[in-house]
């Protein structure tokens, strides 16, 4: 009889501790927002991870998101998204949330055709977690990208073509800053070589002078540090055709200069910032 009463001991003290648990959080319905996708420069340099956020809610939409843990441009893309969420009329509150970004890759040989990104599969349980599955299509062909040259396969001011030597670049790293040393084997093949000590860092700076106005890219990953580069600047009244035409005919009144760089081998990414 013993071990029965003990049983009876141990049962009574689960039971009252469940008793004396607080109940769990009532958590705010999302009722509206924008469909999460896999950013497209993280997708194109490989960077996967999760992203865990604090979200503050003011009875109605989202009154602050923090970021505490998560790669910054995938921290950004989640940041951004819960932005965007509404909720069902509730008590103000805050709790965590998990942006998961997963990357499913695809090798296939004898194909130098780029990649073509793909919305993934997006899995909603909100508001606690969002988990985004790309594919990625890695080709292996016979022409492997050069790590150590920067082919400047396009250059323009307003809309209109310039030489490329009108374009001082330069870049920056963690270690160093430095003006690369510019080759021109002809009109078409032409552009910077690499830095050897930029190869082993994980993110760099670039900036480009055009003698018309002045831009810097900051925190891109090393790996667009290669490849062939179509890089531009346009004022305001900003001119449609451009790559950043889209962006540009949006941007508030007080912008008006932007500068872009487009990652030409990887169709769709094209990053661009206000010009000085």
């Amino acid at each position: 009889m013993t071990w029965l009463r003990s049983l009876v001991v141990v049962l009574g003290c689960v039971a009252l501790s469940a008793q004396n648990a607080p109940p769990a959080q009532k958590l705010p319905v999302v009722k509206s927002g924008d469909m999460p996708l896999y950013p497209p420069l993280p997708r194109v340099a490989r960077i996967q991870g999760d992203v865990h956020l604090r979200i503050t809610t003011d009875g109605a939409a989202v009154a602050s998101v923090t970021v505490e843990s998560g790669q910054p441009m995938l921290a950004k893309a989640a940041q951004e998204n819960v932005k965007t969420w509404k909720f069902e009329p509730h008590e103000p509150t805050s709790f965590p949330a998990l942006f998961s970004y997963h990357l499913e890759e695809e090798l296939v040989t004898h194909l130098c055709d780029p990649d073509v990104p793909d919305n993934g599969t997006v899995v909603l349980k909100l508001p606690r977690e969002v988990d985004i599955t790309s594919h990625a299509r890695i080709p292996d062909c016979e022409q492997p990208i050069d790590p150590s040259r920067v082919f400047l396969t396009a250059c323009e001011m307003d809309g209109a073509p310039v030489p490329c030597e009108k374009l001082e670049i330069s870049l920056k790293s963690s270690l160093r800053s430095v003006v690369p040393i510019r080759f021109k084997e002809s009109e078409q093949k032409q552009g910077f070589l690499v830095p050897e000590d930029f190869q082993s860092q994980e993110n760099f700076d670039v900036s480009v002078e055009t003698g018309r106005g002045k831009f810097t890219v900051a925190k891109l990953n090393i790996g667009f540090l290669k490849g062939e580069w179509h890089v531009g600047i346009d004022h305001a009244p900003f001119k449609e055709g451009t790559p950043v035409s889209d962006q540009a005919l949006k941007a508030p009144p007080g912008i008006r200069c932007i500068g872009f760089v487009v990652f030409e081998g990887e169709p769709g990414v094209v990053t661009y910032t206000k010009c000085d």
